[in-house]
């Protein structure tokens, strides 16, 4: 029988070689043609790739409760990469098509989790402790929350952007990549101070960044650009 150092070895072997990949494959996706082959490609190796991240995370987060809030934030960033790879199912939202139960599922335990983490964050920052776990779960937890309340909105509302699956997709997708860029920064980048700011740089960077991207997308549709002029877009 294995040993629990050895089980934990390798998780810890499977975690930063899914995460790698996870951190080389995604920008593939951007670049290459959106909605052609290649994007599919990388971007479904990218998301089973967050999936074992994510995966592992947790398992090592149940073998050392000490670290068990990292766990938590592995959940965050797989409601993220889920709702995007979900959203590619909801693009008939506008033609009366409803979200499925998996859908209903994923938010509502995402609401559960982003919830309670900004429920701890606020109540340990409130009372004077401010510290890493307080600041992430804050901040994680709130950008969690607001995506929970978006998505419940969204699949209830009785007028739909016909494009808003693309915008869900973007969302979850490049959020999932921030998170995946802040775990390797957390790793690597020790020199950066304080060490909250290790883990929320690339959150103050990237955000404002895919606000932005999807505010000049809907400005071009506005235009009359079309859907296809930007991505090879199969509807199902």
């Amino acid at each position: 029988m294995p040993t629990e150092a050895t089980i934990i070895k390798g998780l810890l072997a499977i975690h930063v070689a899914a995460g790698s990949i996870a951190l080389v494959v995604a920008p593939l996706a951007m670049v290459v043609q959106k909605g052609g082959d290649w994007h599919r490609r990388w971007g479904k190796t990218f998301f089973y790739g967050m999936i074992a991240v994510c995966a592992t995370a947790i398992t090592l987060g149940i073998l050392h409760p000490k670290n068990f809030w990292l766990a938590l934030v592995a959940v965050f960033s797989l409601y993220m990469v889920a709702s995007g790879y979900r959203s590619l199912y909801l693009k008939q939202m506008h033609r009366g098509l409803r979200p499925a139960r998996v859908d209903i599922t994923l938010h509502g335990i995402a609401g559960v989790v982003n919830g309670g983490l900004l429920i701890w964050g606020l109540a340990h920052l409130i009372l004077g402790s401010f510290n890493t776990q307080a600041v992430l779960f804050t901040v994680f937890g709130l950008i969690g929350t607001l995506m929970v309340l978006n998505g419940f909105l969204k699949f209830y509302r009785r007028r739909h952007d016909k494009r808003e699956w693309l915008y869900g997709h973007m969302g979850g997708f490049l959020g999932g990549y921030i998170a995946t860029v802040s775990a390797f920064s957390a790793v690597n980048l020790t020199m950066v101070e304080p060490v909250w700011l290790q883990w929320l740089w690339p959150t103050i960077i990237g955000v404002p960044l895919i606000f932005f991207w999807i505010w000049r997308l809907r400005k071009r549709f506005a235009n009359g650009e079309r859907l296809r002029s930007f991505a090879d877009v199969r509807i199902k």
